[in-house]
């Protein structure tokens, strides 16, 4: 037999809210990780990952004049300028990292490296192109 209207409207109620609820702790709990990670991220290990995986497009000093990068259009982001087309935060350059700028809209050209470089490595990364702003 069916739940009666006002049952189903309280399962209902109760069932959003307690949904709401998980969400909004798994962004609170997901960002303070993020926070812990991006306090934690050693800037001279990113300059080694910068050098392995981003020097051919971004270049020696983050200007996006590698010798890929001269030769791309759109030309690769110029880190010097510290100007982020998808957001300057530490978590939004995370983000363009890990899963490129076609996620966020943007050139399909930075690819996405999530899968390849390691988290830890990922924030130091984030660390050292910051290092980059002139």
């Amino acid at each position: 037999m069916p739940y009666p209207r006002t049952a189903r409207t309280t399962i209902t109620a109760t069932l959003i809210a307690t949904l709401a609820a998980l969400g909004f702790t798994l962004a609170v709990f997901s960002n303070s990780d993020a926070s812990a990670a991006d306090a934690d991220a050693d800037a001279a290990k990113g300059q080694q990952v910068y050098q392995i995986y981003c020097i051919t497009c971004h270049g020696a000093t983050g200007k996006g004049d590698g010798p890929v990068g001269k030769t791309l259009t759109p030309p690769p982001r110029d880190f010097s300028v510290g100007d982020f087309k998808f957001g300057g935060t530490s978590q939004e350059i995370f983000d363009t990292i890990s899963n490129g700028a076609a996620s966020k809209g943007g050139s399909p050209l930075m690819a996405p490296w999530g899968a390849v470089i390691p988290e830890q490595d990922r924030w130091d990364l984030v660390a050292y192109i910051r290092t980059l702003k002139q």
